[in-house]
């Protein structure tokens, strides 16, 4: 039965990664023509696919990118610039490859899903790639009552987990977004939950509140999460108080991607907390995790302290989808490509004296 002990025996059965592969590539990095550690980066990526995949690392040319659409009850309190309407519709027109994560994807050769996991109204039309897994039509408005029951949180969860499981010999390395009405408000105080930091650096405008809205958005995350307590929970009871079902979903993403030893590209501000959350579940989940984009959102500032990482790219975007993650797949590329191919100066010299050798003859 698929309930709250079963979610966290599968939680503690996420293995560390593989260290003796990491020491292989650090070797093998350092003898490479070039200063070490000149590569920076690059070579953090190398280790990073070593620890999960081992050494020699492989190409990780089967990609796909998972994008989870859901609405969140509270946008009744204002909080939200957008329309709950706009769910289905962008979402559709990922579907078609003009929204940008379709057209990123599809120019990147990267496959695209996208997941029905909590939308208020529905899409209309089928798509191959659209996949049917609603859990309900929107959380309830957390302001007023818990986002959500344990048990649609869990099946939210789950859902995440079971979409990697689905596809993990399909595909060598994943990456997600979201797509979703008030979910920065969510993420928000899912981030305040975790850390109790200051909620002015918590907080941001999402989709361009004004500062009155800005205010109501904190006062209102503020206030729901001292009610229910919040600070005091695990990361699943947080997630079912006053997160949302996307949250949820990407939660389970994590937790699937690490049982799978599969990479999972992080980007951005509300995948960001998902990703916190799964971390404070088990610490060996990060080491499965890729943290790729930095998101103008200020609180993913405290996520990226809070885990002591860093991300690689600072695009000053926050349109969300995970369009930062995708565009870290030809970097991770070439990160490969530059262990598996770049000699070391002794092989150099070799290869050089014997096309001059072959000259002379």
């Amino acid at each position: 039965m698929k309930d709250k002990n079963f979610l966290f025996s599968l939680i503690n059965e996420v293995k560390a990664i593989d260290n003796e592969a990491i020491k292989k590539t650090q070797i093998e990095l350092d003898r490479k023509m070039k200063p070490k550690d000149s590569l920076g980066v690059l070579e953090d990526i190398c280790k990073k696919v070593a620890g999960i995949y081992g050494y020699p690392l492989k190409k990780l040319e089967k990609k796909c990118h998972i994008v989870v659409a859901a609405d969140n009850g509270v946008i009744e309190e204002g909080v939200s610039s957008c329309p709950i309407e706009y769910t289905p519709i962008v979402s559709e027109a990922m579907l078609n490859n003009i929204a940008c994560i379709g057209i990123f994807t599809k120019t990147l050769g990267v496959d695209l899903n996208v997941v029905d996991i909590g939308m208020k109204n529905d899409i209309k039309r089928e798509y191959p790639n659209l996949i049917h897994r609603k859990v309900k039509r929107g959380t309830n408005n957390f302001y007023k009552e818990k986002a959500m029951s344990m048990e649609e949180c869990l099946q939210a969860i789950f859902t995440g987990i079971d979409l990697i499981n689905e596809r993990a010999q399909d595909y060598d390395i994943f990456s997600n977004g979201e797509m979703g009405i008030a979910n920065t408000t969510t993420s928000s105080a899912l981030l305040y939950s975790v850390t109790r930091e200051n909620i002015d650096i918590v907080v941001g405008r999402g989709g361009g509140l004004s500062d009155e809205g800005l205010s109501k958005k904190k006062k209102i995350i503020v206030e729901a999460c001292e009610r229910y307590g919040t600070f005091d929970m695990n990361p699943i009871e947080m997630m079912a108080a006053v997160g949302g079902f996307d949250l949820a979903c990407m939660l389970g993403m994590y937790i699937g991607a690490a049982l799978n030893k599969k990479l999972m590209l992080v980007d951005g501000f509300i995948s960001s907390v998902a990703a916190l959350l799964a971390c404070k579940l088990n610490k060996n989940i990060q080491d499965y995790l890729l943290f790729t984009h930095k998101s103008e959102e200020p609180g993913v500032n405290i996520i990226l302290d809070y885990l002591k990482e860093k991300t690689f790219l600072n695009m000053n975007m926050r349109l969300g989808e995970g369009t930062g993650a995708v565009l870290a797949y030809p970097i991770i590329a070439c990160a490969i490509e530059m262990i598996n191919t770049m000699k070391s100066p002794e092989e150099v010299y070799e290869l050089l004296m014997t096309k001059v050798e072959s000259f002379i003859r």
